[in-house]
Formats: structure tokens, C-alpha cells, sequence
């Protein structure tokens, strides 16, 4: 894995784009190779972050950088290696301040996107009794021939058609989120996961096969085949969730001790994973392109129904900001009156470096991460697995 990058590193980029504007010959491939290198030697904290997509951010890398667009290729190359970390002084609290590229197409940054969507949903939970929720995949067929932006458009007309249906059957809330992958054989699988909340007088025995013949109906002009859609209960209806339960600061949450709230915890949490398991089979820059493209401007995630409206609340404006403080107090690093709550630790590339000599700051730092906020999440795993690595 690569060292962080150095601050004449930056410098000389810095230099390489100012040349590139000056039409300076040689200058474009030169700064194309340094954000390149940059791009496919992850950090061990980068790692953490964005998992095994190093062919698919060099294809993307590759793409910006070929549009002329520099700075968001040097954002995005280096997303994640600016992450600090605070513990709480005098209390168990810990956080990771992000300093991300907000690209949409990002494997990290996309999973922010979803947060604030999730933050929704869990204060409302909080907040009331809740129906019957449902965990819903609509699919349709691979087109081999079409483009991202075409198979977007053409589940677009469908879902318009379906959208009637569903409320008239019974919705209450709805999040829905949209998946995309690359087929092997040539196309992209377009496809979206509802969390449904359904109203108290739907007849859940059948509400299963209705949804998959609203769905149907809405493609009928389509050429898809007729295939069961995928459509099971989460959770009961019940009373409002234990306040806290339902949040955390991005990758790192608690798994709920109610096995119910554990359930739907999940769910919604898989259905907002971001972008990480789509680009397993991006490693071309033409498909990257088109990928990033496609999603630069996309909006993945909508709420719908009760849902949909804002509760105005505290925790919900500290939950969007990305600096969710988690087991201590919700403020933001930096902010005033938060110099005595809050132990800046450095970045969390430097925080894992100190940690494995074995200083005291830095290790507490990464084990109340681990301890404090251990879930079967991909970052916690690779996270304990780097720990493990360092311990031998």
C-alpha cells in the first residue's frame, strides 16, 4: 500500500495544472501519470475506505483526466487520505471528520450520499409507531446494446406507471434507491430496492403478489419477461424505535441489540451501500466514463410519503453535516466551544502508522472504532483485518 502523499507531491501537481493551463507541452501526460500513481497505491486508511476498486478508480482517473478535468481527478485519486480522527475528551466518544471528493461515482462518497436519506427515515422511526416494512427489488431486462443513461430512462417510464399503483395499494413510506451494475455480457443491470412502510389496513398475505403484478403491468410494453418480483417483510409493524438506535456516523454503527430494529438496520443500510460492489467489473476507461457520467448529476436515492416530510430537529441537521460525533457529544470538530470536548488525533493514515508503533492516542483511537462500533459492515471488517494484520 502507498505512503500518504507528500506535501511537495502536492506542490508539484499544483505546478503540473497551472502548466497544463499555460499549454505547456508534455504537461497533461506528466500530471496524468502523478494522479495516476496516486490513484493505484491506496493508503491502508484509503483501503479501509474504498475496499479492492483500485482498476476501477484508475479507469475513472484515467477518464477526468482525459476530459481535462484535473482538480476532481486529483479529489478523487486522493479521497480519504485527508480523514482525521477525535476522541472525546474525558468521554468514549470517537469520530472520523471526512475529507472526501463528493463524487457520486466514488465508492466512499457515495455511501455519504445515502446517509442523510437513512437519517431521515430514522427519525421518523423514532418518532411514531410504524406499519409492516417490506424490502422490495424491482428489476428489468439487460439491454446488451444500450447505454447507462438509455437503461435509466427506460426503467424511468416504468416506474412512472408503477408508482400509481403502489400508493393505491397501500403505501404509507417509501425509500427507494437505484443499484447499477455492468453485465458480463455487455449492457448495465438497472435496477431498484424499496423499503416500503405500508398503511395499517393492507392485506400483507397478498401484498407480496400484488407488487409483482403492478410491476408487471407497468412493463408491459417492455419485452421483459414475467419473473416473480423479489418482495419480503423486514419487520412487523410495531412501536417506535429506541431514539439513537437507528443511527451512527456513516460506516461506523452499532448493530442494534433488537433483533427486529437489527433486521430492518440492514436492509436499509445494504440498499444504501453506494457504489463499492457495482464497479467490480469497471475497469475500462470508456465504461468508467460512461458510469460516471451517468451518475455524476444522478439522483440514486427519494423518499415518498410520510417519509418524505422533514422533521426538524437537532440531531437531524448534526446527522447531515457528516460530523455526526458518535458515543459523545453531536458536535462538530473545529466549531466554537468544541475545544474541550473533542482531541484532535491527526489523519487517520498517520493515527494507524502511530497506533502499530504502539502509541497510546492513536491505538485507543482505532479500538474504540472497533470496539465501540464493531458491525458486519465491509469498512468494520476491513478494518478489524487490518488491525489483525498489524497485531502478528
Amino acid at each position: 500500500m502507498a505512503d500518504p502523499v507528500l506535501e511537495r507531491d502536492l506542490q508539484e501537481m499544483q505546478d503540473l495544472e497551472a502548466a497544463v493551463e499555460r499549454g505547456v507541452v508534455d504537461a497533461e501526460r506528466t500530471l496524468t501519470q502523478m494522479i495516476l500513481k496516486v490513484a493505484g497505491q491506496l493508503t491502508k486508511w484509503q483501503w479501509v475506505m474504498h475496499g479492492e476498486t483500485v482498476p476501477f478508480r484508475k479507469a475513472v482517473t484515467t477518464w477526468l483526466c482525459s476530459q481535462g478535468k484535473w482538480k476532481k481527478a486529483k479529489r478523487f485519486a486522493m479521497c480519504g487520505r485527508g480523514d482525521t480522527g477525535y476522541t472525546e475528551f474525558g468521554g468514549p466518544g470517537v469520530k472520523i471528520v471526512p475529507l472526501g471528493c463528493g463524487c457520486r461515482f466514488c465508492p466512499r462518497c457515495s455511501r455519504r450520499f445515502g446517509r442523510r436519506f437513512l437519517s431521515r427515515v430514522a427519525k421518523h422511526l423514532e418518532t411514531r409507531a410504524h406499519g409492516s416494512m417490506w424490502h422490495v427489488v424491482l428489476t428489468q431486462r439487460v439491454g446488451r446494446t444500450e447505454t447507462l443513461a438509455e437503461a435509466r430512462e427506460r426503467f424511468g417510464k416504468s416506474w412512472k406507471r408503477f408508482y400509481t399503483k403502489l400508493r393505491r395499494c397501500g403505501m404509507a413510506s417509501a425509500l427507494c434507491t437505484y443499484h447499477v451494475t455492468a453485465s458480463l455480457d455487455g449492457g448495465w443491470h438497472y435496477h431498484c430496492h424499496l423499503v416500503i412502510e405500508w398503511k395499517e389496513d393492507v392485506d400483507l398475505p397478498s401484498i407480496g403478489r400484488q407488487v409483482s403484478d403492478d410491476w408487471h403491468w407497468a412493463m408491459r410494453d417492455s419485452g421483459d419477461s414475467k419473473m416473480d418480483v423479489f418482495a419480503r417483510e423486514v419487520c412487523p409493524a410495531g412501536p417506535a424505535f429506541v431514539k439513537g438506535e437507528t443511527v451512527g456516523q456513516g460506516e461506523f454503527w452499532a448493530e442494534s441489540p433488537d433483533p427486529v430494529m437489527a433486521a430492518l438496520q440492514y436492509v436499509v443500510r445494504d440498499v444504501l451501500q453506494g457504489v463499492e460492489k457495482w464497479v467490480e467489473r469497471i475497469k475500462s476507461p470508456d465504461d468508467a466514463g460512461s458510469f460516471a457520467e451517468a451518475l455524476g448529476c444522478a439522483k440514486l436515492h427519494r423518499l415518498y410519503g410520510e417519509w418524505r416530510r422533514q422533521l426538524k430537529t437537532v440531531e437531524t441537521a448534526a446527522a447531515a453535516d457528516g460530523t455526526v460525533s458518535v458515543g459523545g457529544t453531536d458536535k462538530k470538530a473545529g466549531s466554537k466551544g468544541d475545544a474541550q470536548a473533542w482531541t484532535l488525533i491527526g489523519t487517520m493514515d498517520a493515527c494507524l502508522w502511530r497506533a502499530r508503533t504502539g502509541e497510546t492516542t492513536a491505538g485507543e483511537c482505532v479500538q474504540r472504532l472497533l470496539v465501540m462500533y464493531s458491525n458486519r459492515g465491509m469498512v468494520s471488517k476491513r478494518l478489524r483485518q487490518l488491525v489483525k494484520f498489524f497485531a502478528k
